[in-house]
């Protein structure tokens, strides 16, 4: 399906998408996969859906005949024509025997190219000690809901250096969250970065032609032996004489014969199948291991690095927040009105909310601020 982003909250990763045939779908962060585009009001998007669920969500680009595929100089044009579909099968053509040597290396290359593109814009925000930085993931929740809570009382506080902190922030946790998917998934990551680049999605198209095409002679067969069955049921019927019987006898024999073709079609098409089935199962046999192995590393390596900046620029949101809330007025006489003391800080705020709650009544979420206030006393 096509549609266009017409909603989206950086805050929450949520939005509305509406499509082509004017009907809204809510969406969030996580159907996102498209590491090149972020979601953004306007962006022209295609959806995939699974089971009346969406499944997953990229910017929609207008295929353009003979479009290739550019990871690296090792990768192939693996697009299928439907002339293919309709030559012999040539199995050589769709082997493993065809995936170059450093495939996966260069497909790997390919994913994580956006991530380090991140990475590298947003270097310059990474501190240089371990003392400048906050679990960004511990106290990711309660940063931005006292955030949202200091912009209800003084607005004023969203201009400037912080909402900028902010904005990057939102969009280096939304590239964070879409490489996470992907290792959530190891099967998905496997086919949607090393598989769809090589021949095992032409077999597998092939593959599902094949069986589309045998239900529809499965269903042609049926209707044949009945409509047989019919036309010698009604020559038995006439006398031999008859002069109808000569033009039923010529119906019976085109019927029996393009239901011959049809077996033999489908013998055809059932042995290509048995050809195919054991060339999609090498190349998981043959690459899913190797794959999964490199991709955990690079992208344990790769997540290191930004979640390394995600920390740096929380702690740097973080203070800005607090010295910006430190010098307005209406921030101050609150805190005061509500015993909260000076200097203000994530601490000092969320030890001033802990102590609102009823313990004995404690949600999970609640029990998690327990523990980062833990965190940020060790930290003080």
């Amino acid at each position: 399906m096509i549609g266009a982003i017409i909603f989206y909250n950086l805050d929450t990763g949520t939005g509305l998408i509406l499509s082509e045939d004017k009907n809204k779908y809510n969406f969030d962060i996580t159907m996102w996969d498209d590491l090149d585009n972020l979601p953004s009001i306007g962006l022209q998007v295609e959806v995939v859906f699974e089971d009346d669920n969406i499944k997953s969500i990229v910017r929609y680009v207008k295929i353009q005949k003979n479009t290739k595929i550019d990871i690296s100089a090792y990768v192939h044009n693996s697009d299928l024509d439907s002339e293919s579909l309709n030559t012999k099968l040539d199995p050589d053509l769709y082997s493993t025997k065809t995936v170059p040597k450093n495939f996966i290396d260069a497909t790997m290359k390919n994913f994580f190219s956006s991530l380090q593109e991140t990475v590298g814009k947003y270097k310059n925000y990474e501190l240089n000690s371990k003392e400048e930085s906050l679990d960004y993931f511990k106290i990711k929740r309660f940063l931005f809901t006292a955030y949202n809570n200091l912009l209800e009382l003084d607005s004023t506080l969203a201009n400037g250096s912080l909402t900028e902190v902010y904005q990057n922030i939102q969009n280096i946790n939304s590239i964070h969250d879409v490489y996470k998917k992907s290792y959530m998934y190891p099967k998905i990551a496997f086919s949607t970065i090393f598989l769809r680049y090589t021949r095992y999605k032409e077999a597998k198209k092939r593959l599902e032609k094949n069986i589309f095409n045998m239900r529809n002679i499965e269903s042609s067969l049926s209707a044949m032996e009945l409509e047989i069955k019919q036309k010698v049921a009604e020559l038995d019927s006439l006398e031999k004489d008859d002069e109808n019987s000569i033009a039923i006898k010529g119906n019976i024999k085109h019927l029996k014969s393009l239901y011959v073709d049809a077996i033999d079609k489908m013998g055809n098409l059932r042995e290509e199948n048995e050809l195919l089935l054991p060339i999609t199962d090498e190349y998981f046999e043959l690459f899913f291991e190797q794959f999964s192995e490199k991709f955990i590393s690079s992208y344990e390596k790769n997540m290191k690095n930004i979640i390394s900046i995600l920390n740096s620029m929380a702690f740097l949101f973080d203070r800005l927040m607090w010295e910006k809330a430190s010098r307005s007025k209406v921030i101050k006489k609150h805190f005061e009105e509500s015993n909260i003391p000076y200097p203000y800080s994530s601490l000092t705020f969320l030890r001033y909310y802990l102590k609102t709650l009823n313990k004995s009544k404690l949600s999970e979420e609640n029990k998690k601020l327990f523990e980062l206030l833990k965190y940020l006393e060790n930290k003080n």
